[in-house]
């Protein structure tokens, strides 16, 4: 024979401690609700009945003995349905009920953090996205105006025959044009390569003649 001694809705789930009389002896059950914002494979395993697969999940480990329960019940309506644990296996009296009402509490407490914080990644990313689009774009833009400092210092540097800083300079100017035909204009850097190899190619045949 069993009984709902306690149900009560905790962080927006409902909660319950079932007490199971049994000719073997008396022992409590406990079951906290799954929700329809609640991971897919949690509303796919509890669809199932698969209760094994909640054990490897830290959100469930207040339960005593692990997750023994993955599914729904008929006179109780819910959005998923359930996951819950018993004690049979435990001493008598090891877990009463109030024990079971802690446990159900404290993980309702869990699963509203993990809701919680996983809404507020969703929202900071949606949130950040247009922004980010934004910021991509200036600073492609930025690498080409860097390649022209760069070349204006290249060119002041040649002037006043420091080699080594115009060296430096242009190297610079043709990471910076690179890094732009790659992230902006999505060129291939083998593509670039190869042309840079043509080039040197082509004009050593110039000088050649």
């Amino acid at each position: 024979m069993e009984k709902v001694v306690y149900r009560e809705e905790l962080c927006g789930r409902i909660a319950l401690v079932k007490e199971m009389d049994m000719p073997f002896g008396r022992y409590y059950t406990g079951y906290i609700e799954i929700l329809h914002k609640d991971p897919f494979s949690w509303r796919n395993h509890v669809e199932m009945g698969k209760e094994l697969f909640f054990d490897s999940w830290d959100e469930f480990e207040e339960f005593p003995g692990g997750v023994t329960f993955a599914g729904t019940f008929p006179d109780i309506e819910s959005e998923e349905g359930f996951v819950g644990f018993d004690t049979e296996p435990f001493t008598p009296g090891e877990y009463t009920q109030e024990d079971c009402i802690d446990i159900l509490k404290k993980t309702a407490n869990i699963l509203a953090i993990r809701t919680r914080a996983a809404e507020e990644a969703i929202a900071s990313r949606k949130n950040s996205e247009p922004k980010n689009k934004s910021n991509k774009k200036s600073k492609n833009v930025g690498l080409l105006l860097e390649a022209v400092n760069d070349l204006a210092n290249a060119s002041a540097f040649n002037e006043r025959d420091k080699k080594d800083k115009v060296s430096e300079r242009l190297d610079s100017a043709g990471k910076n044009v690179t890094l732009f035909l790659v992230n902006e204009l999505h060129v291939k850097p083998s593509d670039i390569a190869m042309f840079t190899i043509l080039k040197t190619v082509l004009s050593e045949d110039d000088e050649d003649e």
